[in-house]
C-alpha cells in the first residue's frame, strides 16, 4: 500500500518536472520575442512621429480628403486585436471585456456594429457570443510583420472610401511595460483634422511653416494612408508586444508555481517513505522480541 503511495507520488514530481521544463522553455521563447518586439516598437516612433507632425501642419489648412469626410451609413467596424494563442494571463480578457462593454453602451444607437477581427481568440469570443463578425485575420501569430500589417491598414482604408462603413473604431492593449498593459481604443477612420496619434509616447509637436511641393494636396494625398498604416501598425505592434509580455510573466508565474509543488510533493513523499521506513523497523524489532 505504502509502496503504491511511493510510486504515484513519484509519477507526480516527474508530471511537474515536465510541466516546469516546458513552462521555462516557453518564459525564455517568450521574453526573447517580447525583446524584438519592443525594438521595433520603438524604431518605429520617429517615423509616426514625423508623420503626424507634416500632417498636423497640413490639416490645419482645412483642406478636403475624402479620409477626412463625415458619413451616415448606420455601419460601424469596431477592429478589435487579440492574441492567436492562449497562456498569457489576463492579455486576452482585458480587451475583449473593453470591446464587449463598449459594443453594449452602443448597441442602441441606431448604427450596426460589425466585428472586424484580427487574432484567433477574438473570433472564438464574439462569436461564442452571436456578436456579428464579418472579417477574421488569424494568422498572424504575435509577429510584427510590417507588410501584413500594411494590408489591412489598406483592406481598412478600401473599404471605409467604397462607403461599407460609417467609423472604424480600434480596439486594442497599449504595452507600458513587461508587467503592465492597458486595453484601450481610438476611432481610426475617419480622421479628425490635426488629429495627431504618433505612438504611445508621440512627441509634441512644434510650429513650423512648411513650404510643400508640387503642393499641400498632393503631400498630403500622399501621406494620409501613409498614417493610417502606421497608425495600424502601432496598434498591433502594440499589442503584439503586451501579448508577448503578458505571456512571460504567465509563463515565468506558472514555473514558479510548479517548483513550490514539487517542493510539496518530495517534501510528502519523503516524510511517506521515513514513515514507510520506521513501520518496517518497528516490524522486524517486534518480530526479533517475539523470537526471543
Amino acid at each position: 500500500m505504502v509502496a503504491a503511495s511511493l510510486k504515484e507520488l513519484d509519477r507526480r514530481i516527474r508530471s511537474v518536472k515536465n510541466t516546469q521544463q516546458i513552462t521555462r522553455a516557453m518564459k525564455m521563447v517568450a521574453a526573447a520575442k517580447l525583446r524584438r518586439a519592443q525594438d521595433k516598437l520603438i524604431a518605429a516612433r520617429p517615423y509616426g512621429g514625423k508623420l503626424e507632425e507634416l500632417l498636423d501642419g497640413l490639416t490645419g489648412t482645412q483642406i478636403d480628403h475624402p479620409l477626412f469626410e463625415e458619413r451616415n451609413l448606420r455601419r460601424r467596424f469596431v477592429v478589435v486585436i487579440s492574441s492567436d494563442k492562449g497562456l498569457c494571463g489576463s492579455y486576452n480578457a482585458g480587451v475583449l471585456r473593453q470591446t464587449e462593454d463598449w459594443l453594449k453602451a452602443h448597441d442602441d444607437d441606431g448604427v450596426e456594429n460589425v466585428i472586424y477581427v484580427v487574432g484567433r481568440k477574438a473570433n472564438d469570443f464574439f462569436k461564442r457570443r452571436q456578436w456579428k463578425v464579418e472579417t477574421v485575420i488569424d494568422d498572424l501569430g504575435g509577429v510584427i510583420d510590417v507588410p501584413r500589417f500594411n494590408q489591412i491598414a489598406d483592406d481598412l482604408m478600401h473599404r471605409f472610401l467604397k462607403d461599407e462603413v460609417q467609423e472604424i473604431r480600434i480596439f486594442y492593449t497599449r504595452f507600458v511595460s513587461t508587467l503592465r498593459y492597458e486595453p484601450t481604443h481610438a476611432t481610426l477612420l475617419p480622421l479628425k483634422p490635426a488629429e495627431s496619434d504618433g505612438g504611445a509616447t508621440a512627441p509634441v509637436r512644434k510650429s513650423v511653416d512648411f513650404l510643400y511641393e508640387p503642393s499641400a494636396e498632393a503631400v498630403l494625398a500622399a501621406l494620409l494612408p501613409k498614417s493610417i498604416r502606421n497608425r495600424v501598425f502601432n496598434a498591433i505592434a502594440e499589442a503584439a508586444t503586451s501579448e508577448h509580455g503578458a505571456r512571460m510573466t504567465s509563463m515565468g508565474a506558472a514555473t514558479e508555481n510548479a517548483g513550490k509543488m514539487i517542493d510539496s510533493l518530495t517534501l510528502f513523499r519523503n516524510r511517506a517513505r521515513q514513515s514507510a521506513i520506521t513501520q518496517e523497523i518497528s516490524e522486524i524489532v517486534g518480530g526479533a522480541n517475539a523470537l526471543a
